[in-house]
């Protein structure tokens, strides 16, 4: 075979420039949340770390799952933020929002929420009009887009208000109905139905909670389940400020624990998750919400 020689040309060489790959949605979508959470540097923000611990023991740093919540008024009807969370997301953050509130005319609140694990967006409507309050949710992981609606109306019967609110769940196919009369200034009851086949009597379920404020600082909240027939305890206690003891209990199942404890900057939160009648099963969390 022949041989081929290279010959060097005295020509300058044009200079290869890397080209910039152009920026995908996701990535100009967190850029721009959190550029409205985080620079907006006259604005007030809400922040609070959250730790819960699985164990109490905390064998590792998997053991304690950090979050974290940042929230910024960007202008009185724009408001930005994001969350953070170490089991889903250890180098990012779990989810971006914005919201933005109507000012004039009807009330109106539409919610924009990015998740970045999963790459979707959900988008959360509010929207009253003579008494009536529309709620919708869209979620662009689903095909038809709408995952949640529901209607919420307020009516007087024989001097006392009820509150109706029809919902269903595109995603689940599960129709409810939430009923609440007021039978005092103390005392409401809660009537709560779904079901995922309204045809059939035997799919539906509910259950039913009254609400009665002992006092101006204690209060109690059973709810009896129709189908099954168990029963939860709620007790709540206002404590000094904006602190509170809430207590629930399910016999036989688990008992859950809340403090809200205020402090100088905020609210310290200490939760208890228990087992019934198990106390060595139990997990524990704190929170921490600064207001700055």
């Amino acid at each position: 075979g022949t041989r081929r020689c290279s010959v060097l040309s005295t020509r300058p060489v044009p200079r290869i420039r890397a080209r910039r790959r152009p920026a995908t949605p996701k990535f100009i979508m967190c850029k721009l949340i959190l550029a409205l959470a985080l620079g907006a540097s006259a604005a007030k923000y809400d922040r609070s770390f959250e730790m819960n611990v699985k164990d109490t023991a905390v064998s590792s740093i998997e053991a304690a799952n950090l979050c974290g919540e940042v929230e910024t008024a960007v202008t009185d009807q724009i408001t930005a933020g994001g969350s953070y969370e170490q089991t889903s997301a250890k180098f990012a953050p779990k989810s971006l929002f914005t919201r933005w509130v109507s000012k004039n005319g009807d009330p109106l609140e539409v919610t924009a929420t990015y998740n970045v694990a999963s790459n979707s967006a959900e988008v959360d409507v509010e929207y009253e009009k003579s008494g009536t309050t529309l709620e919708a949710s869209l979620d662009s992981a689903r095909r038809g887009f709408v995952s949640a609606a529901s209607l919420t109306r307020t009516v007087s019967v024989e001097g006392r208000d009820v509150t109706v609110t029809p919902a269903y769940d595109f995603g689940s196919k599960v129709a409810s109905v939430k009923a609440v009369l007021g039978l005092s200034s103390d005392t409401d009851v809660e009537l709560n139905l779904d079901s995922n086949d309204v045809s059939n009597r035997e799919s539906i379920d509910g259950s039913l909670t009254i609400s009665h404020a002992i006092d101006a600082k204690n209060s109690i909240k059973p709810t009896f389940s129709l189908k099954s027939g168990d029963v939860d305890y709620e007790f709540t206690r206002k404590l000094d400020g904006d602190a509170e003891l809430n207590v629930k209990a399910t016999p036989g199942k688990d008992v859950n624990i809340d403090w809200d404890d205020a402090g100088s900057n905020g609210l310290w939160t200490t939760s208890v998750r228990m087992p019934w009648g198990k106390p060595v099963g139990a997990s524990i969390g704190f929170k921490r919400k600064f207001t700055l």
